[in-house]
C-alpha cells in the first residue's frame, strides 16, 4: 500500500509538473479588459474589449420567476479570462439593461451577462484592431439617460466625424500631412457654413485631435438624436497616381479596392490579415444594415459626390470623379439615421498631396460637402412635404 501510494504520488506529481509545463508553453488566453456602454431611450451598444481575438457564443436566457432572474442576454468567450478590471457587476437601469455581470465560467470559458429590464432585439459583431464585440440593444424604455437628447421638434441635427485622431493618424501623404489633421480643419469649415447659413444645429465626435473608438461614433450620432451623419477622409494609395475624390455608402462589396481602403479606415493595416478579418464583417453585414436608411443613405451620398465634385474642379480641372460606392466600414455600422462615409482628395497623389494643404481647396471642399447636405436637406424635407 504505501509502495502503491508513493509510486501513485509520484505519478500524479509528474502529471502535475507536466500540465503546468504545457500550461506555460501555451499561450496566454485573451483577457476581458474594458466593459462599457452608451445609452439613449431605445437604444444601448455594449463594448466589450478583449486583449486579443476569442471565440464567442451568444444566447437568450428567458425570465426565471422562480429564483428571481431576468431575462437576459449571455456571452460566452473562450478560451479567455475576465481582466480584474472586469469583475464586478456594473448597474446600468437605463430601461433596456439593468445591469452587466461577468464570471469565469469554466478554466477556458469567460461569460459576460447582460440582464434586461426589455428589449425588441439585438445584434452582436466583432471588431478589430483592437478586438471587441459589440452588442446593439433595442427596444423602447421611455427613461431618459445621461446624454444630452434632441427635444421634440428640434432643428434639424447633423453628426460631422472627423476621422482618426489622437493616437490614429490615419494616412500619411506628401511631406507628412496627416489624414487626421487635414479632416478636422475641413469638417469646421463644414460646420460654420451649415449653422450659419441652415436652421440646422451641428455636433461633432470629436473637435481636437482626440482618439474616439470607432464604435463609440456611430454610438454618438444614435445618443445624439442625429439626423443626418457623415464621416469625413482623406484617400491614400500606394500607387501614386491615384487621385480624385469618392463618396460611400454601408453594403457588402466584392471590389478589391474599396475592401482595401475599408480594412484601412477600419484600423486593419495589414493587408492580408485585414481582408480576412474584413470578410468576417461582410458575412454579417447584411444583419447589420440600417433599415428604412440604406436608400436615404444612398441619396445622401449622390448629393455630396456631386456638389464636391462641382466644387473641388474649379480649383483642380483634372480632379477624378470616382463615384458612389458602397463599402463595409465600421464607422457607419450601427447608425439611426442616414450615414456615409467621404474621400475628399488622395493625401498621396502629389498635386493633391499639396492642394490638401491649402485654406483654398480646404473651403472648395467644406463648400461642396455644405452644397450636398443643404440640396439632401432640401430634397428629403420636399418627399416628407414639410
Amino acid at each position: 500500500m504505501g509502495g502503491g501510494a508513493l509510486r501513485w504520488g509520484l505519478s500524479g506529481f509528474l502529471l502535475l509538473c507536466l500540465a503546468e509545463a504545457a500550461s506555460a508553453l501555451s499561450p496566454a488566453p485573451p483577457i476581458i479588459e474594458e466593459i462599457r456602454h452608451i445609452s439613449v431611450p431605445d437604444y444601448t451598444r455594449v463594448i466589450i474589449a478583449l486583449s486579443a481575438k476569442a471565440d464567442y457564443n451568444h444566447f437568450t436566457v428567458a425570465e426565471d420567476s422562480a429564483h428571481d432572474r431576468p431575462p437576459r442576454i449571455v456571452i460566452d468567450f473562450s478560451p479567455a479570462r475576465i481582466g480584474p478590471s472586469t469583475s464586478a457587476p456594473i448597474p446600468i437601469h437605463d430601461g433596456l439593461l439593468k445591469r452587466i455581470r461577468t464570471g469565469q465560467f469554466s478554466l477556458t470559458a469567460a461569460r459576460v451577462v447582460l440582464d434586461l429590464e426589455q428589449i425588441e432585439s439585438y445584434t452582436a459583431f466583432p471588431l478589430h484592431s483592437p478586438y471587441r464585440l459589440i452588442i446593439d440593444v433595442k427596444g423602447k424604455s421611455g427613461k431618459a439617460v445621461s446624454l444630452e437628447q434632441k427635444p421634440p421638434h428640434a432643428r434639424y441635427r447633423i453628426m460631422i466625424d472627423p476621422g482618426h485622431g489622437g493616437r490614429d493618424p490615419g494616412a500619411i501623404g506628401i511631406g507628412g500631412l496627416k489624414e487626421k489633421t487635414v479632416v478636422l480643419a475641413i469638417s469646421k469649415r463644414l460646420g460654420k457654413k451649415l449653422v450659419s447659413r441652415l436652421p440646422v444645429e451641428v455636433v461633432y465626435t470629436r473637435e481636437s485631435d482626440t482618439f474616439i473608438p470607432l464604435p463609440d461614433r456611430t454610438a454618438r450620432a444614435n445618443a445624439a438624436g442625429a439626423d443626418l451623419f457623415l464621416s469625413i477622409h482623406a484617400n491614400a494609395s500606394k500607387n501614386p497616381q491615384a487621385q480624385g475624390v469618392e463618396t460611400y455608402y454601408l453594403n457588402n462589396t466584392n471590389d478589391r479596392a474599396t475592401v482595401r481602403l475599408a480594412s484601412l479606415e477600419n484600423g486593419l493595416r495589414h493587408v492580408q490579415p485585414a481582408e480576412h478579418k474584413q470578410s468576417e464583417l461582410s458575412y454579417i453585414l447584411s444583419d447589420l444594415i440600417q433599415n428604412g436608411k440604406a436608400e436615404e443613405s444612398l441619396l445622401l451620398a449622390h448629393a455630396l459626390q456631386t456638389s464636391m465634385i462641382t466644387q473641388v474642379s474649379k480649383r483642380h480641372s483634372r480632379v477624378r470623379n470616382l463615384g458612389v460606392k458602397k463599402g463595409p466600414f465600421y464607422v457607419l455600422v450601427g447608425a439611426h439615421m442616414p450615414c456615409v462615409l467621404v474621400e475628399v482628395s488622395f493625401l498621396t497623389h502629389r498635386l493633391q498631396g499639396k492642394l490638401l494643404r491649402s485654406s483654398v481647396y480646404r473651403e472648395a471642399i467644406a463648400e461642396g460637402l455644405f452644397q450636398g447636405i443643404a440640396r439632401f436637406i432640401r430634397e428629403e424635407q420636399h418627399t416628407k412635404g414639410l
